[in-house]
This record gives C-alpha cells, structure tokens and sequence, in this order.
C-alpha cells in the first residue's frame, strides 16, 4: 500500500511540475527551463541528503551512488529522445509510447522472478493500458509542434515519470492519432527510462533522499552543457521563478519516486510512477477545464481500478 501512495505522490509531483512548466517552456527554450527547475531540484536535495545521510562511505554506499548518478545521466538521454520524437511525430502517438518505461520494467521484473499478488498481476496491464489510453491526445494538424515551436514545447521523463514535462496537457481538440516518424523516438525514451528505473533499483542502499539527489546531479551534468550550448542558462525574473516552484514538486517526486522503488515490489512501482501523464490529464481537467476523449476517460477509469488492486493486493 505504501509503495502505491509514493507512487501516485511522486506522479502528480510531476505532473505539477509539468503544469507549472508549460508557460516557461512557451517563451524560453526547454533545456534552459529544465536546467533551472532540476537545479533548484539539486539545491534542495543536496544538502538535504547530507544532513539526514551524510556523505557516502563503504563500497556498497560508493557503487549505489554511482548507479544513482548513472540514473541521472540515462534520464536527460531518455528526454534528449523524447524532445527528438516531438519535433518529428505527433504528441498523441509519442507521449503514450514513452509511458509504456513502467510496463517494460514491470515484465522483466517479473520474468525475473519477482512475486506479486493475484490482484496485483490483474492491475499490472490495467495500469499500463490506462497509462497509455489517458496520454492519447487528438490534434486537428497534421503536427503538433511546427518548426518554430520545437523550442518552446517539450516532453522529459525521469524514472516514473513518462509523461514529464508534456508540452500541453491538453485534450481538446479534434482528429485521429496517427503513426509518425517519432514513435521510434518515443519507445526508445521508453527504453531509457526504463533502464533509469532499473539503475535507481541498484541504488537503494543509499536513502531516498541522497539516491534522489544524487540522480539529479547526474542529470545536470548532462542539463547544463546542452543548456550552455543551445541556449544558454539565462531567463526573466517571472520564469526563474516558476522555475523555481516547479523544482521543488520535482525534487519531492523524486524522492518519492526513490523510497517507492527502495520499498517495492518494483513491478508495481514502475506502473504507478508511470501515470504522470495520468495526472497530468486530470490536472488539465480539473485546473484547466480541458475536454478529455472517450478514450482518456477510458484510461483514467483503467487507471483507478488498476490502483485500487494494487492497494488491495
């Protein structure tokens, strides 16, 4: 139950983080606004780390950083190939190919041998289709980001978190999903997050809050020199500042998302830190007054059901 709570903490972190994002990313470039919101991230949990952990010592608590930092740098490459689909495909075929990160560590946990509960094996796929069915999105074009826009919309994931930073979360609109050219982009930030899901499980000698820490620093190290190279590291007062804000709802689903995976199982955790965009649906509905598609209430209700398994199981 207590992983299941992290868990949807940690994915309607995010999906704050996301909401507060959307106007930053509008009028400056996403490096530049990501670099900020996971820096002030970084100022946070690093101290933090220190004071309730210490510095690391032993071998075991030296490699576990190492994975942890790893993590970082396999998330800012997972979003480096979510933000290369959006430029190229369509918002409503590569945001739900990116949430499927929790599916696919889900069945290799389990084919590795991991137990889980009747109900909670009847939640797993509920919860991966509820995923993917609340992140389709219609649009009425062609595409959804037009040249000139590339810079100002965006998608970044961390572990759980597939549908970080979405661009827009809304679902107005009409037409079809359509196959694009950035599905290939989006199952392969799928991959990679994934893969930083299973890095952060190497990690869970160290405590949430220093394996969350430590991830972000990875993360910046890759952040800030494509920030200083594309765009460089300055924005206005009122963007820094929701920047700011934003960075603090990501530091704590970082956090969250780490003490879920420490506490596991790890198949359950993927799936419901992977309902950012979930969240995301919900906030834009409920915040934004956004219509939402059969399809996505669809999803939300698998969603729902799938979650309260989880919980009984």
């Amino acid at each position: 139950m207590l992983t299941v709570v992290l868990g949807l903490g940690s994915a309607l972190g995010y999906a704050l983080h996301d909401f507060l994002m959307v106007k930053v990313v509008r009028a400056a470039a996403v490096w530049t606004a990501l670099t900020w919101s996971m820096g002030v991230g970084v100022l946070i949990l690093v101290p933090l780390a220190l004071l309730l952990d210490g510095p690391p010592s032993g071998s075991i608590e030296w490699r576990a950083v190492a994975f942890a930092t790893a993590s970082g740098v396999c998330e800012a490459a997972g979003l480096g190939a979510l933000l290369r689909g959006l430029v190229t495909g369509n918002l409503s075929v590569v945001t739900p190919l990116a949430s499927l990160a929790g599916g696919f560590v889900a069945v290799i946990t389990i084919i590795g041998g991991e137990s889980l509960s009747t109900l909670a094996m009847i939640g797993l796929p509920l919860a991966v289709a509820g995923g993917l069915m609340a992140s389709v999105e219609k649009t009425a074009g062609e595409e959804v980001f037009a040249p000139a826009e590339t810079a100002r919309d965006g998608g970044a994931g961390d572990a759980g978190a597939a549908g970080h930073l979405r661009g827009e979360a809304s679902a107005a609109g009409a037409g079809r999903p359509r196959a694009t050219a950035g599905a290939g982009w989006g199952l392969l930030s799928s991959v990679l997050f994934a893969v930083t899901i299973f890095l952060l499980a190497e990690a869970t000698a160290l405590h949430p809050v220093a394996l969350a820490a430590y991830g972000r620093l990875g993360t910046m190290f890759v952040l800030v020199p494509v920030a200083l190279l594309l765009a460089g590291l300055r924005l206005p007062a009122p963007l820094a500042r929701r920047c700011a804000y934003a960075g603090v709802f990501d530091a704590g689903a970082f956090v969250a998302l780490a003490a879920a995976i420490t506490i596991g199982p790890l198949a359950v955790a993927s799936v419901v830190i992977a309902q950012g965009g979930t969240m995301a649906v919900l906030l834009g509905y409920l915040l934004l007054h956004e219509r939402l598609s059969r399809v996505q209430y669809a999803g939300v209700a698998c969603t729902c059901v799938a979650v309260t398994l989880f919980a009984l199981g």
